[in-house]
Formats: C-alpha cells, sequence, structure tokens
C-alpha cells in the first residue's frame, strides 16, 4: 500500500511540476507587439529608433494634415466671398450711371479691390499646394517605412515616456 501512494504521489508531483513548467516558459516574455495599420505586418519588428522615428513622421503628418484641412477651410472661404463680391459687382455694374464720374470712379475703386482680393488669393494657392505635396510625400514615407509593420509595445511606451 505504501509502494502505490508513493507512486500516486510521484505522479501527481511530475505532473505538478510539468505543468508548471509550461507555464515557465520563456514565450510569458515575448513582447507584445502593436503595429501601424491594419494589414498584415511585413518584416520584422521596428527597433526603438525605427519606432521613434516612425511615430515622430505619423506626429509630423497629423499635423500636416490638420494644417492643409485648415487651410483649405480658409481658401474655400475666401473663395466663396470672392465669388459672391464678384456677384455684387456684376448687379453693381448693370445698374452703373455711366453718365456720372463718381459713380464709375467708385465702381472702379470696387473692382480694383476685388482683383487685388483675387490676386492674394491666387498667390496663397502655390503655398497651399506646397503643403498639401508635403503631407503626400510625408504619407508616402510612412507607408513605405512604417504601415503594417510590428512593434514592441514595451518599446512604444519607453519612446511615449522620453526614454
Amino acid at each position: 500500500m505504501m509502494d502505490s501512494t508513493f507512486t500516486l504521489l510521484r505522479c501527481t508531483t511530475l505532473v505538478t511540476c510539468l505543468a508548471l513548467a509550461a507555464f515557465d516558459t520563456p514565450a510569458a516574455d515575448k513582447p507584445r507587439s502593436a503595429s501601424f495599420g491594419k494589414g498584415k505586418a511585413n518584416g520584422p519588428l521596428l527597433t526603438r529608433a525605427e519606432l521613434r522615428e516612425c511615430l515622430a513622421l505619423q506626429e509630423r503628418v497629423r499635423l500636416l494634415g490638420e494644417g492643409v484641412v485648415a487651410t483649405q477651410a480658409t481658401l474655400d472661404k475666401e473663395k466663396a466671398d470672392i465669388a459672391q463680391n464678384g456677384k455684387a459687382l456684376g448687379e453693381q455694374l448693370a445698374a452703373l450711371d455711366r453718365t456720372s464720374a463718381d459713380a464709375v470712379n467708385a465702381y472702379n475703386a470696387s473692382a480694383q479691390e476685388h482683383d487685388k482680393r483675387i490676386d492674394a488669393y491666387n498667390a496663397l494657392t502655390p503655398t497651399f499646394n506646397a503643403k498639401v505635396e508635403a503631407l503626400q510625400t510625408g504619407r508616402a514615407q510612412f507607408l513605405k517605412g512604417c504601415e503594417n509593420r510590428d512593434f514592441d509595445e514595451k518599446d512604444e511606451i519607453a519612446i511615449r515616456k522620453g526614454q
């Protein structure tokens, strides 16, 4: 009887040891990974330096995008105001008393102001286009180097903490 109890105890201990060994594997220390994007990850994990660059690039692209959206809204408003002013000038021209020099001079001054607004608007568009191009370049760089790349979440936490 004692021999069977000892065998049973030894088997129970062996099962317990095996179970504990299964939980004490290096897989528990495996880094939790995340990725930029929603697609399938490509390539090895990003190094901490690469992740730092990707996070900085992501932030620059985000800020550029916000700037482009804000500038676009401003330009759209100015364009609408210019169109409305042009329509009002057309109505003024139709009702203009061409025999009155003062009325003609007032209309010409309004038309010149309108033309200056158009020139100012047109002067803003190359700057806006450069911002859009910079945004597209930044997005392309992010897609090429960072999108769908896995990284260790511990590295991201460390970078965000300034380490």
